[in-house]
């Protein structure tokens, strides 16, 4: 259907003309949802047919069509680039006032939800229309007090908060004072449990505690008791008789669903659930915007989130929980209390090895790992008992077990041809999902392993024979560079400590350098060379020197290297090649080491991989300040590739600023070294996006 996308745009928008307001609402709907389904082109490429088409239809006769297509706006805006958008915000803004002076609520609501989505794409471009909106927002949460209209009030009050987070704080400073009275004074009058003012009013307060900062927290005695309650209310249940009238007593529209279970019907209020997780993810939000002024209520949103990882009848509740810890603790963090960290932590840790034991469902998994390593890296070194290190090592090795099982079970399946389409999709689809759950794992143990150094070596050989079955699967490039990125990481924070284990690993690093089917697993076997010369010592230097450096000089030579798929695993043994020549270039007979730093050299540049740019770039300025003859003593054609090298580094990459300046010097005694005509001839090399991205950067 995206081949037909323009063709089918062209006989919708025809009927935006169309005499029966039905079908001009139905066009309404089908370009909102092409809006989403179809994003981004629908928004890149077809603006100009679709958004003047609403732009009128949001003046059409009838109120239904008019709500309809701004609310269509909404579903094109969120996809949609600011520049996209840009040339119709005059036209928008008139259109969404003429609506909001409407005399049908249900218009004045939807106009109201389109300002807000318009505002958020727009951000400071929004400045212009401030003086026009706010007032207006502001005047019905002060004047339209009706019960009939809270509806709309909440809507307003996320309309004015979405606004100011766009023009900024400067802009809405005289509003602010207001706003904040007008929301409280909307709190203190909220008392029906069915108000949906309340919903609008958390999330009103949290998006003006991003833009206020610190400035926010004499407000938290107004905001954090409602939001505290909802976080630790429990489900509501029913059950009743398989023969009982459940829609009688229990309404859907209340948010009540019923199942059967056991001869009986058994019903949750899932509405409750919903507002648990809104106040969960709030809470987190509070925390992280406010660091350290978050302090006064971290340890009571500890003791409702910890348990939550247990909270079954919810899994995005759990999933919110797990994220949320992490940053509660950062506020005990940034405070400076830690022994309060520390005491936390303890119960925090424990909960988490615990529900790390057995937890089956590997969605929840991923994100218990992915927090339970951002904890880690709150709570800081040392920070695991070696109880909690034990336990922790053996979960891993138990939920890695599961997922070696599975991988050997859907490798005999694909083996034995047992597949039909919609298994192997199936198939795809959880070995996505648990290659997410086995990263994380592997992220949770690089944390442990930063925070604990050597002190983890011990606990280590239990993950070893798991290790080993993973370093087997021959057939599972993904499971040999999981335990090959293990390896790395002990090496990395143990140095050479790690030597001991280093037998099980070396064998299956050297295969995976020469490995040119899978590039991942060579990028993660060259880190990983890179990190023994870095931080292994002597211990390393003969299978670095003598086995792992003439492969990857090897695997540079080879056609394909600077290939879209291999690029990253070519930048990482670029990298590697500076460290080796840092850490045992002294050791190299001194043909080898020329050999070596010209090959490396002539494998510049390296920009795609950020993390090892400033590594390679801060080893050329070291060789052209001590040997400058070494890299560029063979005349012009060095020259000329030094300044191009230099300069795709400088357009294409965010280095420090300090190594950029270098850099930038670099290029500039390089030039001045050549002719008029040399120099000329050499710019125009230099592409002209490069030439554009250097000016932009006041490099040149």
């Amino acid at each position: 259907m995206r081949g037909e996308l323009g063709q089918i745009v062209g006989l919708v928008t025809d009927k935006f003309n169309d005499p029966n307001p039905r079908v001009r609402y139905a066009a309404c709907n089908c370009i909102g949802q092409m809006s989403t389904d179809f994003a981004p082109a629908m928004q890149e490429k077809y603006a100009s047919e679709t958004v003047p088409r609403l732009l009128a239809a949001m003046g059409d006769s009838h109120a239904r069509v008019q709500a309809h297509a701004a609310a269509a706006m909404v579903n094109f805006a969120e996809e949609a680039s600011k520049t996209t958008l840009e040339p119709y915000l005059d036209a928008l803004l008139e259109r969404l006032l003429a609506m909001l002076r409407s005399d049908r609520r249900f218009v004045q609501e939807q106009a109201i939800t389109t300002i807000a989505t318009v505002a958020e794409n727009a951000q400071s471009r929004f400045t212009a229309y401030y003086g026009a909106i706010m007032p207006m927002l502001l005047n019905v949460l002060e004047q339209v007090t009706d019960a009939d209209y809270r509806m709309l009030r909440g809507k307003a009050m996320e309309c004015a908060t979405f606004v100011a987070l766009a023009v900024g704080r400067e802009v809405f400073e005289p509003d602010s004072a207001r706003l904040v009275k007008l929301l409280t004074a909307a709190q203190q009058a909220v008392t029906d449990a069915d108000d949906p003012q309340a919903s609008y009013l958390q999330q009103a307060w949290a998006r003006l505690c991003r833009l206020l900062g610190r400035d926010f927290e004499p407000l938290l005695p107004v905001v954090m008791p409602p939001l505290l309650t909802a976080a630790a209310q429990q489900p509501d249940f029913a059950v009743l008789a398989a023969d009982e009238d459940a829609e009688a007593q229990y309404a859907a529209e209340d948010g009540w669903e019923f199942t059967q279970l056991g001869g009986q019907q058994v019903g949750i209020r899932t509405s409750a659930l919903e507002d648990k997780l809104e106040a969960v993810e709030l809470l987190a939000s509070y925390a992280g915007d406010l660091g350290s002024g978050f302090v006064s209520y971290a340890a009571q949103t500890l003791e409702i989130m910890v348990p939550l990882f247990r909270f079954y009848y919810h899994e995005g509740v759990r999933q919110a929980a797990a994220t949320a810890v992490p940053v509660v603790l950062a506020s005990l963090r940034d405070s400076g209390d830690a022994a309060t960290l520390r005491t936390a932590w303890v119960a925090v840790c424990d909960k988490y090895i615990s529900v790390m034991d057995g937890e089956d469902d590997d969605a929840f998994a991923t994100q218990l790992f992915a927090g339970f390593a951002e904890a880690v890296g709150v709570a800081g070194a040392s920070c695991m008992s070696e109880t909690q290190l034990v336990a922790f090592t053996d979960a891993c090795v138990q939920l890695m077990t599961r997922y070696l099982q599975r991988m050997q079970e859907r490798a005999a399946a694909r083996a034995a041809q047992e597949l039909d389409e919609d298994d192997e999709e199936q198939l795809l689809e959880d070995e996505l999902i648990e290659g997410q759950a086995v990263d994380e794992v592997a992220k949770a143990l690089h944390a442990v392993l930063r925070a604990h150094g050597a002190a983890y070596v011990p606990v280590f050989e239990r993950l070893l024979p798991l290790a080993r079955q993973y370093l087997q699967q021959e057939h599972d490039p993904a499971a040999r560079q999981w335990a090959i990125c293990v390896f790395d990481d002990l090496v990395e924070f143990t140095g050479p400590a790690s030597a001991p284990h280093a037998a099980e690993f070396l064998a299956a690093i050297s295969a995976a350098l020469r490995q040119t089917e899978a590039p991942d697993l060579r990028q993660a076997a060259a880190y990983g060379v890179g990190v023994m010369a870095t931080k292994g010592g002597d211990a390393y230097a003969d299978f670095v020197l003598s086995t792992a450096l003439p492969t990857m000089l090897d695997m540079l030579a080879r056609s394909d290297a600077r290939d879209t798929e291999n690029i990253f695993a070519t930048e990482n043994i670029v990298a590697t090649l500076a460290k080796i020549l840092r850490a045992y270039g002294g050791r190299m007979p001194g043909d080898m080491h020329g050999r070596v730093l010209q090959t490396w050299f002539a494998a510049l540049p390296v920009s795609n991989d950020e993390e090892e740019v400033p590594g390679v770039y801060e080893f050329l300025l070291q060789v052209m300040s001590e040997r400058p003859e070494a890299l560029v003593g063979g005349g012009a054609g060095a020259a000329t590739h030094l300044v191009k090298v230099v300069a795709e580094a400088l357009a294409l990459c965010t280095l420090p600023e300090e190594l950029a300046a270098a850099l930038v010097a670099l290029m500039q005694r390089t030039m001045a070294g050549l002719d008029d005509a040399a120099k000329r001839a050499l710019w125009d090399e230099i592409p002209r996006a490069q030439q554009q991205a250097l000016a932009a950067k006041g490099l040149i």
